[in-house]
């Protein structure tokens, strides 16, 4: 049985013998094309991250990246009735004269998975995504290199399907909580008698505030006004650690909004926001999106008063935490990257991998210099007198050139 293909369909594979279960693979170039099969998938609980939403991505696109030159390379399998089985949310992406095919939300996105139903997760193939691949890149004649990162191992009970091509270890890895109790008996678990003590110490100091409150924002106003404090904060604190401000790339600013206003009105905003605040200044921010019953955190930001000292962040994050419990969400997690903060709550390791598959030999020289730089990149940050080094020596020999920090607050 042939697929009636859609109006905006780019290209279509023949019947892909050998493929299991996939029969054919369309290639999309526009997010309105791909959102049936998209929006398809969700509603059948495909395992994917949050990150993979069409809500999401779509805003990222319109206000990201079409203006940092991504072109959208969404690849859907479908099976014989024409029902789709997977997702991968590409995009092609051209760096100098190399050109490759990546993920959709660059580092704005922690976490990238692609969207499977759980069947085909389990039974589709090497070979068979090798000769997706394949088809979709016209044996190598369109891109030079396929270049897939920040890619979790497993999600919840599920292995990562593109963990069966080569691969190697991402240079940062992730951290998540699982939610398995009540949040008051959740806190007690992960801290201990003398953390929680010194903990409360410091609350009792920044309640005695005037105004002092944790609370979620859910008022259009609420949103404004606490993200006008946190690019204004986040600015501040770029500019003292001589870090290049990710917030001001083009696009990147309408793109929060949009997403923390995106579903605000039904109590489901694509970027939820958690505050604590008092005397009347924001103390600490985080916010994150959520899907599957994960909680993810994308960027956060605290005071640069004296009220810095009572460590607001950790103390917002055991609200925060304990309100996500109570909730029914099933784990939590702070993005990728090693903070001490992280570890105090998120003590379970999230393995990330790359994949990096040349198609042409400048594909090939591409992957072997940034697979050697990623090496040396994981091997200096693990390193922890290593990476106290290279950040010495960065703040003094440049200073604002070369320096960047993700979303999660991970410098790179």
């Amino acid at each position: 049985m042939n697929l009636s293909l859609p109006r905006d369909f780019h290209k279509s594979s023949a019947r892909l013998a050998g493929t299991g279960r996939i029969a054919h693979v369309h290639v999309f170039k526009d997010f309105a094309a791909a959102e049936f099969y998209w929006r398809r998938l969700e509603r059948e609980h495909a395992v994917a991250t949050p990150y993979q939403q069409y809500d999401l991505l779509e805003l990222w696109q319109r206000n990201v990246g079409q203006r940092t030159g991504y072109t959208p390379f969404i690849v859907v399998g479908c099976d014989t009735a024409g029902q789709p089985q997977f997702l991968w949310p590409l995009a092609e992406v051209k760096k100098g004269p190399v050109r490759t095919l990546q993920f959709l939300g660059a580092k704005h996105v922690n976490f990238n998975f692609g969207l499977w139903r759980r069947d085909v997760a389990a039974t589709i193939t090497a070979a068979d995504i090798r000769k997706i691949f394949r088809e979709v890149t016209d044996d190598g004649r369109e891109f030079d290199l396929i270049l897939l990162r920040n890619q979790p191992k497993m999600w919840g009970d599920v292995a990562n399907p593109f963990a069966m091509l080569p691969h190697q270890q991402s240079p940062n890895n992730g951290r998540r909580m699982d939610l398995s109790a009540p949040g008051a008996e959740l806190i007690n678990r992960h801290l201990s008698g003398t953390m929680r003590r010194k903990l409360r110490g410091k609350q009792r100091k920044l309640m005695e505030l005037p105004h002092y409150r944790y609370f979620r924002a859910s008022a259009p106003g609420e949103v404004d006004g606490f993200l006008d404090a946190f690019f204004k904060l986040k600015s501040m604190h770029f500019s003292a650690l001589g870090l290049k401000n990710v917030f001001e790339q083009p696009g990147v600013e309408p793109f929060v909004r949009e997403a923390c206003h995106r579903g605000l009105a039904n109590g489901r905003p694509l970027i939820e926001i958690h505050v604590l605040e008092a005397d009347g200044q924001m103390l600490a921010m985080f916010a994150g999106t959520s899907g599957g019953g994960r909680f993810t955190t994308m960027f956060n930001t605290y005071t640069l008063s004296q009220h810095a000292r009572q460590s607001p962040g950790v103390i917002l994050l055991q609200h925060m935490i304990s309100d996500l419990a109570d909730r029914g969400f099933k784990s939590f997690d702070l993005g990728i990257g090693e903070a001490e903060y992280k570890a105090v709550f998120c003590k379970q390791p999230e393995l990330l991998f790359d994949t990096l598959l040349p198609l042409t030999s400048l594909g090939g020289l591409a992957a072997f210099i940034l697979t050697t730089a990623s090496s040396l990149k994981r091997m200096v940050k693990q390193n922890p007198t290593f990476w106290t080094g290279v950040q010495t020596f960065r703040r003094r020999a440049f200073g604002k050139r070369c320096r960047t920090i993700n979303f999660s607050g991970e410098e790179s």
